[in-house]
């Protein structure tokens, strides 16, 4: 009789972690790569920004390229290192999601006569932002504040003090990013 011995290598799974959603303000990402089996080591692929410390580092961080985040999304690929055993490399993906910063615009301060005190606002929003809120004052927007060019008719109180600040808050937008604020200034010159 004759014995042979057979060893069964164990299969190599690649995690490349959960898919990701980052603001474009702050679009760095920590990664979450796991290799095992029978590797352990790795190596990130795929996208033109930076790896941190290097591409071979399972748990890093990536940083998108200007591209990228003008794109608006960029998949990685952690893929196993290569191996002199019988069982293939492995590889896992994720994508990176990357959100608009939103932005705001309140419009430019004003200076109207008190005599005609009513104000045309020019506000406006852009990025991830859809909308916007009025707030600050004691006056009344119309046809109310949540347009953003409404009416701004001065409380008698405002008149009096010469001045109203104002501000326009862009809604929450969709994703990581959170909602930003722009302030106007109302000058009331005595007629």
């Amino acid at each position: 009789s004759d014995q042979v011995h057979i060893t069964i290598d164990p299969v190599t799974i690649v995690d490349a972690g959960p898919d990701q959603a980052v603001c474009a303000s702050s679009p760095s990402v920590a990664l979450h790569g796991s290799v095992t089996g029978t590797l352990s080591a790795g190596t990130w692929s795929g996208g033109t920004g930076t790896f941190s410390p290097n591409a071979n580092a399972l748990n890093g961080t990536y940083t998108p390229s200007a591209a990228e985040i003008a794109a608006g999304t960029v998949t990685l690929t952690l893929t196993s290192a290569a191996s002199t055993r019988p069982c293939p490399p492995a590889s896992d993906r994720m994508t990176i999601t990357i959100y608009p910063v939103p932005s705001v615009n309140a419009g430019p301060d004003q200076i109207v006569c008190a005599a005609s005190p009513l104000v045309q606002l020019a506000g406006s929003v852009g990025g991830a932002a859809t909308g916007g809120t009025w707030s600050g004052g004691t006056g009344t927007f119309t046809p109310g504040r949540n347009v953003l060019n409404p009416t701004y008719t001065p409380s008698p109180g405002e008149v009096a003090a010469r001045s109203v600040t104002l501000t326009l808050t862009t809604n929450d937008p969709a994703g990581p990013c959170g909602p930003v604020s722009d302030q106007m200034k109302i000058t009331y010159d005595a007629p």
